[in-house]
């Protein structure tokens, strides 16, 4: 009996362009007298094992049609795949996606680890494997119409025994535009090797090689800086509803969406207020069942707020650092917006607010009804990529699988 434990380090997030590293470890736990399989002095061999990455793509196919791939999709297992599958043991190769529905959208190229591998009774082996994920691949995601998912697959073999299949999962965030990072953080190396003068004085003349999460990091900075505030006036055909302040557009995974709402000098009285986080999956139109078919929204973090007579107020909304980024594939693509709520009051502020009586010159009472309407505007904003040991902090699937061949 071996047990055969795969653990990704560092946790289950990466950036695509990263490298996960992997440890494998080996333990035979033939100890046992009462094992049927145990023999005294006998050392258990394991035949091969490899491992390689995958991503799958899931589809509804009550609303995507994809007619070119229904077929390899109706070839495949009606149940989705556990951890651990058991392959016919006339199979001596390693087919990473066995027992996967969906389709294939990427993998890495397989590994040898070994071959003819001899363990003494209670003896560890410990293997380590490392692969650098591309960066044109999509992001993890997890949406009505379109599922991506990633795994680490091992497949090993003993000695007159089946293959085992050994998944773990894990997640990936892509930042876009990545390669052009890359490709200028290249030149600045070059430019700063020794003999060479730099002009930069931002660049450190002794880096020699490209770190990918280094690279990432410093373009996510770059694309969520904060240049400059953005303004919008809400209006409707009765003049202003608010004034509404963003302080930047483009934000992290986990960061705080931040705002201003000014009522003051507007034209329309406001009642309530509420701000969602939403987000949008757009499937091509290439692949809908209908035309009719509508994008499928998802709403997050809220805030509604009585605003009557209110000059001023302060929008805070925090991204999910489980959310998924923004982003766009030839088969779906996901937006992020703001989405507003508005009650605003039919009857002019004058009216509104005008009290007759005195002796409550000081004091205001609202009215015993209002008559009130509704209005919606919608805010595109930009959520990008946090730093993967951030997102590690509430990732939901375990980094570790443990399996008994």
């Amino acid at each position: 009996m071996i047990e055969v434990v795969a653990e990704i380090l560092r946790g289950p997030v990466f950036l695509a362009g990263e490298t996960l590293h992997c440890r494998i470890t080996l333990i035979n736990k033939s100890t046992n007298e009462n094992d049927a399989t145990y023999n005294q002095g006998t050392p258990e061999k394991i035949s091969w094992a490899s491992v390689q990455l995958h991503c799958q793509r899931y589809v509804n196919e009550q609303k995507v049609n994809l007619q070119q791939q229904q077929n390899s999709s109706a070839k495949s297992n009606d149940s989705l795949a556990t951890n651990v599958d058991i392959v016919p043991s006339d199979s001596t190769a390693l087919i990473a996606t066995q027992g996967e529905t969906g389709q294939t959208v990427y993998t890495s190229k397989p590994c040898v680890l070994f071959c003819d591998l001899i363990l003494q009774p209670g003896e560890t082996r410990m293997f380590s494997y490392s692969e650098t994920i591309s960066t044109h691949v999509p992001p993890t995601f997890r949406g009505n119409y379109v599922k991506y998912s990633y795994k680490l697959t091992i497949g090993t073999q003993r000695v007159n025994h089946p293959t085992t299949l050994i998944r773990v999962p894990f997640r990936v965030l892509v930042v876009p535009d990545l390669d052009k990072y890359i490709r200028q953080d290249k030149v600045a190396i070059a430019s700063s090797q020794p003999g060479t003068k730099v002009d930069n004085p931002f660049v450190c003349p002794n880096r020699t090689e490209i770190d990918s999460l280094t690279t990432a990091l410093d373009a996510l900075q770059i694309l969520t800086s904060r240049t400059h505030q953005h303004v919008y006036n809400v209006t409707n055909n009765r003049g202003r509803v608010c004034r509404f302040t963003l302080f930047k557009n483009s934000l992290k995974l986990g960061e705080d969406i931040l705002g201003i709402l000014d009522f003051d000098h507007t034209d329309v009285p406001c009642v309530q207020y509420t701000v969602t986080l939403q987000s949008e999956e757009i499937l091509n139109p290439h692949y809908r069942r209908k035309s009719s078919q509508l994008l499928n929204a998802t709403s997050y973090t809220r805030q509604s707020e009585f605003c009557l007579s209110t000059f001023q107020t302060y929008l805070s909304l925090s991204i999910p650092l489980s959310c998924t980024p923004t982003f766009s594939m030839d088969l779906v693509s996901l937006r992020w917006k703001l989405h507003f709520e508005f009650v605003i009051s039919k009857t002019p502020r004058g009216s509104l607010l005008a009290n007759n009586d005195p002796s409550a010159s000081t004091a205001w009472s609202p009215p015993n009804s209002m008559d009130v309407e509704s209005m919606t505007w919608d805010l595109p904003i930009k959520i990008l990529p946090t730093n993967p040991y951030f997102a590690n902090n509430v990732a939901k699937v375990s980094c570790t699988t443990v399996a008994i061949i």
